[in-house]
Parts: C-alpha cells; structure tokens; sequence
C-alpha cells in the first residue's frame, strides 16, 4: 500500500515536472525567435519578416536548438530537486558557503554558464553580418583574423550565466508560491511575465556595466590569449577601450543578451510554480469494509508527507478547497465507517492538521526564546551546569547507609574502575575545555558573523513553511463551522475545544515573534516574502478563530475550555482583537 502510494507520488511530481521542462524549452524556442526578429529589424518590414521566417524555419536553427534543448533539459531536471526535497536550514554564513560547493551546485552553475554561451553563440551563428565566426580572413594583412566583437558578445553571455547563477540560485532557495487566486497556468504566466518584466529589463543594467568595467581591465589579457589560441591576428582597433566600449548598438545587443538570459532562466523557475501548485484532488480511504480500491493517493497520506513538502502543501491545498467549496466530498469526512461506525476520516484529518499547526507554534515558540537569550550563555554556562550535574550524580551520599559495608573487590576491579573514572574526568575536562574557547571565539564580532548562528535565520526559516500551516487553520476551522449544517453524527464538535486551544497557541507564538521585533531587525532581500507570509499567518489565525466564535457564541459556556482560554475568547466575543 505505502510503496503503491510512494510510486503514485512520484508519478505525478515526474508528470508535472516533465511538462514544466517541455514547457521551458518551448518557451526558450519563443524567445530566441523574438531575439531574431528583433535584432533584424529594418525598415523594410516585407523581407525583414520574409528572413526572419527564413532564418527559425531553416535547418541550422533547428540543430543549433536541439543542442540549446538538451542543456535545458538536464538543468530543469537538476532544479526539479530543489522542489521535491525538503530545503535545509541554513544556520551561518559559513555552512551558507559551504553548500555552494555542493556537486549540484557546481553542476547547475555549469549548465548556467553553457545555456548563457550557448544562447549568443545560436544567436550570432544565425543572424549572420559581421559577428557570424569567432575569426575571419584578413583584408589588410595576410592570415586569419580574429572578430573581437563576436568574441566579446559570447564571452558575455557565459559572464551572464555566472553573475545570475551568484546572484539568484546560491543564497536564495526556492520556495514554491502558490497563487491567492485560481487560475489558468496561460493567465498567470501572463501576468507573472508582465509584473517581473520591467524589474529584470533593469536588473539586466548591472551585469552590463560590470561586463564592460571588467573587460575595460581584463581585455587585453584574454584577447593575448585567444589570439594565442586560434592563431589569429588582429587588424582592428581593439575593443578595450573607452571609445569602443562605448559603441550603442553593441551595449544594446549585450544588454539584450542578459535580458533573454534571466527572462529564460525565471521563466523556467514559474513555469516550475505554474505546474507543481496547481490543485489536485486525493482520494478518501473507503470507510465501507466492502470496498478495498486503494489505488490512489488518499488525502491524510498526502498530509504526512512531511519528506515531500510540494505534496503535503497540494494536500493542505487539496483540503482547504474541499472545506470551503466541495460540499460533496465533505459529506463523505463526515461519514462513519462501516462496520464499526467510527469517524476514521475525520479522526486522520484532523489528527495530521492539529499535529501541523501545533508544531508550527512550538518550533516558532523555541525560536524566538532562542533569539531573545543572551549571546553568553550559549556554552559556557551550559557545560558548567551539565558537568556539575554531571559529577553531582556520581557522588551521592545516601545517608541512611551508618554502617560500612564490606564488598569483596578484587584489584583488577579496583584499576579498572579508577580507570574508567579517570577517562570520564579527562573527556569533561577537555569537552569544558573545548566549550570555554568556542565560546571565546564567538565573543569576537567577526568570527561570530562568519560562524556564528545568523539572528531570526531560523525564525524566517520556520515563516517560510508557513504556508501548510495557514491551509490548516483555515480548513479545520471552515470544517468546524459548516459541520453544524452537515454533521450529521456530530463527530467535529468533540474535537471543537483541541481546534480553539490549538489556535490559540498559534495566536499566541506569533505575537510572541511580534514583541520580538525580530522582523524590523532583519534586512535581507527575502523580507518583503517573510512579512508577507507572517502578516497572512496572523490574519489566518485570527480569521479561523473569529469563524469558530461567532457561530458557537452560544455554546461557548458549554465547552469545556482552561480558563486562559476564555479568558482570551472575552476580546474576540468583544471584537477587540
């Protein structure tokens, strides 16, 4: 069953992502033709369309595609793991470094570093002119000459797909957003394009300037050495100079370039999003002994999947949809099973949501106690207490043994227990040792901002997981409500006072991390995402509670709840909160 489902997990992430690649190069195809009737453009409009038809329908477009094609294929099966596995918490700057030399990195910066080369040189090799080949015949001098121009264009676009690879995939993992509205994947790539567009066309300015600073400074080294290379000469003015440097039509077409270069790679990444968020339906376990079809993934082994994160978030996703529009499947959570009349659905439900969102509180809970700690306490005084314990157990005097008991040891017992407590005081000691000077290297500023624990890095890490948690308190609280209408066993309200307390203590860790100002602190590029999933988490909360108050306001007395809880419900049956 468990290896039947794992099979059929890893059928529909291979499907999805398998479109979304096909998708990519596609896309990738649509672009390279826009670069084309781009840079052909003439004032005759007849043969500027005639050789742009030409030039996508001609056979060397198409083997030089097929080539683009196969890197696309390979970096868009690397990236699909960075969606199906679980992402790491990144504790300091130092592991932060560390994981770029990881061989998916390297592998992945290398697939960036050849589609960037490979989409000026497909570029160049079509559009023909002056930059068609890296070297020519010479017109004045006798032998081979080298174009600078074609040169420096392609070296430009394996300098892209470095700065990008830097700048976008090492620091920064990806996380899938799912879309507040549903839509066709045409209408959201649509928009999506539109909004991130104008941002890349100046995002694409950077890398321009510093590919032409750095040539201004570098040039004259890697023209000696492709000279050196190819045997060429050179009989033009070279390139490594301001008045050169600054020509409009090549700061054009190398600014273009870097434009094609992160629209394709971005473009890869949401076509990724489009796919792997859109909504699917599981299955429920058949509560009737009689029907035994367990072919399918079921809704609360999808909720489990904790290793699988993208399946555990289109479960949650699967069942706040169910909770707000999907009458006909709710009737079947509200069902008992048969024989045995036990609410087994609702019960897994229920158990893997609370278990979720409870979770989520503590983890957001401990982080924010370990933010607020004081930097010295973190070793030091910890090994003191744990050694003094330590020894503390290991000496104990009983009092009520007066009289001196004889035990016959032998000596070889004697040297071996001396022994044993001899390599016990020598490992404490060190380890006190070793704990004291960690400690001392931390207290320096800049070791510690090298090594050191990066501060609200693991409460953005717990924010950015977010997510799962807010379809939970969503849909438990959704479920709570309508099954006053639709419950007819009366299975939810059992478990009304587990969902209050537990939303409850939601509320309550996120205005512990409010009080914290851990977020004003932090300035890092993913904030603007950060506030954004913190803010919709304290809205969700509340939304989730406000629901349960306000259509069990008259039974609230009857609910068997702790006293700080309905002391907490007072504001929300006074709508302060």
């Amino acid at each position: 069953m468990m290896q039947m489902n794992k099979k059929g997990c890893k059928e529909l992430l291979m499907q999805r992502m398998f479109l979304a690649i096909i998708s990519s190069i596609i896309m990738q195809f649509f672009l390279v033709c826009c670069l084309l009737l781009i840079t052909n453009m003439n004032m005759d409009y007849t043969s500027w369309i005639q050789n742009t038809w030409a030039t996508v329908t001609s056979f060397r477009m198409w083997s030089y595609f097929c080539v683009l094609a196969i890197v696309t294929f390979f970096q868009g099966i690397i990236c699909s793991k960075n969606y199906s596995n679980t992402p790491p918490y990144l504790k300091s700057r130092f592991i932060k470094f560390y994981g770029i030399f990881t061989s998916q990195n390297l592998l992945l910066g290398t697939l960036y570093i050849i589609i960037g080369g490979l989409l000026v040189w497909l570029h160049l090799s079509l559009k023909g002119g002056a930059y068609k080949f890296l070297t020519t015949e010479c017109k004045i001098i006798y032998g081979t000459c080298l174009i600078e121009k074609h040169y420096f264009l392609f070296i430009s676009g394996l300098w892209s797909g470095l700065y990008f690879f830097l700048k976008t995939s090492i620091f920064h993992v990806k996380y899938l957003k799912f879309p507040i509205i549903s839509l066709s994947k045409f209408s959201q790539f649509k928009r999506e394009v539109c909004s991130l567009l104008p941002s890349l066309m100046a995002t694409s300015v950077w890398p321009t300037l510093y590919y032409l600073i750095g040539y201004y400074f570098l040039g004259l080294y890697c023209r000696s050495m492709i000279l050196f290379l190819t045997s060429a000469q050179l009989e033009s003015e070279p390139l490594d100079s301001i008045p050169e440097l600054l020509n409009l039509s090549l700061i054009f077409q190398l600014w273009l370039y870097q434009l094609i270069f992160v629209l394709t790679i971005d473009s890869m990444y949401l076509l990724f999003e489009l796919y792997l968020t859109e909504w699917v339906p599981f299955e429920f376990k058949q509560s009737n002994a009689f029907h035994s079809d367990n072919s399918g993934i079921t809704l609360p082994e999808a909720l489990s999947m904790d290793k699988v994160p993208i399946m555990q978030h289109l479960g949650y996703l699967d069942l706040v949809t169910l909770a707000q529009k999907d009458k006909m499947r709710r009737s079947i959570l509200f069902t008992l099973s048969q024989p045995g009349g036990h609410p087994y659905n609702w019960n897994c439900i229920l158990e893997k949501s609370i278990g979720l969102v409870k979770k989520f509180a503590d983890d957001l809970s401990a982080a924010c106690v370990k933010v607020q700690e004081p930097l010295t306490f973190n070793v030091s005084s910890t090994a003191t207490m744990t050694s003094t314990s330590t020894f503390q157990k290991e000496y104990v005097y009983h009092m009520r043994s007066l009289v001196r008991q004889e035990m016959p040891i032998s000596m070889g017992e004697t040297d071996v227990k001396k022994d044993v407590d001899n390599e016990l005081f020598i490992q404490k000691f060190i380890k006190t040792k070793w704990n004291n000077f960690l400690t001392y290297l931390l207290s320096k500023p800049l070791i510690f901002y090298v090594f050191g624990e990066i501060e609200g890095g693991k409460v953005c890490h717990i924010l950015f997981n977010g997510q799962s948690a807010i379809w939970a308190a969503e849909a438990i609280s959704s479920l709570a409500v309508l099954s006053l209408s639709e419950d007819p066993y009366g299975i939810v309200q059992k478990d009304l006072p587990l969902i209050i307390h537990t939303l409850f203590a939601l509320k309550q860790a996120l205005d512990k991390l409010q009080k914290s100002n851990i977020m004003i602190k932090r300035q890092d590029e993913d904030d603007q995402f950060i506030k954004q999933m913190f803010n919709s988490l304290r809205a969700a909360t509340k939304r989730s509670i406000y629901r349960i108050i306000t259509n069990f306001e008259a039974y609230i007395g009857d609910l068997s709840l702790e006293p700080t809880i309905n002391d907490q419900l007072n504001s929300f049956l006074a709508y302060k909160e």
